[in-house]
């Protein structure tokens, strides 16, 4: 695939937003975003190392979406974004598996785009005090704050702002090392974001979908299979496992 840069990244989540009718400023609602765009999505629990995975039709007219509920709720939304520029942006679609150590041309723009759409730079940069951007020296209750206005992991927030150019290495370094459920509380902030969620929650008509695209032969039994046992329908796969 073709290299995409970060500006190329940011200009898919501006798109991406506007078509949505987003502002450049606001937070969103990730799960809102899923319903408006068709994705059908289900929260399971998986395995610590697999954050989530996707999936779409040959011709573009269903997608679908896994989450993993173990992980946190923060963690969970940037694992929409990112398999959003899989579903919409990504040059060679295919049934992805979003697992943690992944580094490749893909995962980097998917990250990139991630980290844009959910954190818009306009948005952060109008959420943080003027004291704070003149001084160059972004505090960490900004930072948990931000946090909490975007619905975002404390590193993904803190990548966001080094991405931006808005915090220094040893600032990264030194709030990358908090205890951030603990920080958050004294700050009288919810940490609902920092722990797990949304376990059996199931956006969209999925085992329904899942059943048309089979009959109409736009997906394999493999996959058909494979979606109905990710979001726990109990249907044990006879025939050989469909790879991603």
């Amino acid at each position: 695939m073709s290299r995409i840069t970060l500006d190329i990244a940011e200009n898919f989540a501006i798109k991406m937003r506007s078509t949505l009718q987003f502002s450049l400023t606001e937070p969103i609602n990730v799960k809102t975003v899923l319903r408006l765009l068709g994705v059908i999505t289900s929260y399971k629990p998986l395995s610590d190392s697999l954050y989530g995975l996707s999936l779409k039709s040959s011709d573009d007219r269903y997608r679908f979406m896994l989450v993993n509920s173990n992980s946190t709720r923060g963690r969970q939304h940037f694992t929409v974004a990112h398999e959003l520029y899989h579903l919409f942006f990504d040059e060679n679609p295919q049934p992805h598996f979003c697992k943690e150590g992944q580094i490749d041309e893909s995962e980097r723009a998917a990250n990139m785009f991630a980290r844009a759409f959910l954190m818009p730079q306009a948005g952060v940069m109008k959420a943080i005090p003027d004291d704070e951007l003149a001084s160059g020296k972004v505090s960490l209750t900004t930072v948990l704050n931000l946090e909490s206005l975007f619905g975002v992991s404390h590193m993904a927030m803190l990548i966001r702002l080094k991405e931006l150019k808005l915090i220094s290495n040893p600032l990264f370094e030194k709030y990358q090392a908090i205890r951030v459920t603990y920080e958050a509380t004294l700050r009288g902030l919810n940490t609902d974001l920092y722990q797990k969620g949304n376990e059996g929650l199931i956006i969209g008509d999925f085992g329904a979908r899942a059943r048309e695209l089979f009959e109409k032969e736009i997906i394999s039994e493999g996959h058909y299979v494979e979606l109905l046992n990710k979001i726990g329908y109990g249907i044990e796969e006879s025939g050989n496992s469909a790879g991603c």
